[in-house]
């Protein structure tokens, strides 16, 4: 029987969630093996991310990917953080990219929702704006 990464990450999970800290690295040394055994080891990257992912599904944690055209200051990310915790009413998380084609203002993705606050944006909209008869 084939597991997917996910099906691995989940058991691990468990595992480690309902065992004793000091038994936490003999599990780990199993699972590498079950890994080894069922020819998986391949699958240890996809494995981690989707251990991450659920860690935080099960914390209720959402991912937003945050691009801007510079560097968020701590301010920045932390007002960004604010809004976004309040608009969730939960926990969020931000990952973080730079994109220099990006001329200004950050872009939000949060599942199926996109924010888009870029000066091209802003710039269309209002080009349209004026552009209606």
């Amino acid at each position: 029987m084939t597991y997917s990464p996910k099906q691995y990450a989940q058991a691990l999970h468990q595992a480690i969630f309902e065992s004793r800290p000091e038994d936490e690295g003999r599990i780990l040394d199993n699972f590498a093996q079950l890994l080894k055994s069922n020819g998986d080891l391949l699958k240890a990257d996809a494995i981690e991310q989707e251990f991450f992912n659920y860690e935080r599904e099960i914390k209720e944690v959402q991912t937003a990917e945050v691009t801007s055209a510079k560097k968020l200051s701590a301010a920045e990310e932390e007002r960004i953080l604010k809004e976004l915790n309040a608009y969730v009413g939960g926990k969020v998380e931000l990952k973080k990219q730079v994109q220099a084609g990006l001329v200004g203002g950050v872009v939000i993705k949060l599942g199926d929702l996109l924010l888009d606050g870029s000066v091209r944006r802003t710039l269309e909209d209002l080009k349209n704006q004026l552009i209606k008869p």
